[in-house]
């Protein structure tokens, strides 16, 4: 199958923040994301990614690193601190740094999967098939 293709199979309608600062891989990753009959947030730095985390409880959060503002490690360490899912959301670093130290203060500040820039798609679609379903696939998020 053709990973750029809409899915064979029923959509799973995860909700999916993805947090990203460059504003060509946001607009594309939640354009594949929707194709695929996932529900994407866009939101381009770490603040605003806290603020989609309590409207949307999102069932995954693909985080990038480098942010402005509030680096991805602190958005997924404060995300861990919240009492209304905080612990049961899968958190995946998707980020151009690459090393040791990087993924040690990943799993440090609470990601459960590090992905590296440029992702491969087909490893995505695994990580989100196996993507806890927090909302059941409930009603879409507002627009990005």
């Amino acid at each position: 199958m053709n990973p750029l293709e809409p899915s064979s199979e029923p959509p799973s309608h995860l909700r999916i923040l993805v947090v990203e600062d460059d504003p060509e891989s946001l607009q594309m990753m939640g354009a594949l994301l929707a194709l695929w009959g996932h529900q994407p947030r866009l939101v381009p730095a770490g603040p605003a990614a806290l603020d989609a985390v309590k409207e949307t409880m999102p069932d995954v959060i693909l985080l990038d690193l480098g942010l402005p503002g509030m680096d991805g490690f602190e958005v997924a360490r404060t995300v861990r601190r919240e009492p209304e899912g905080g612990a049961s959301v899968l958190i995946v670093a998707v980020t151009a740094f690459r090393g040791e130290e990087h993924q040690r203060q990943a799993r440090e500040a609470g990601f459960d999967r590090y992905l590296m820039k440029p992702v491969d798609i087909d490893t995505l679609r695994q990580v989100l098939a196996q993507a806890p379903r927090r909302n059941g696939g409930s009603p879409p998020l507002h627009p990005a």
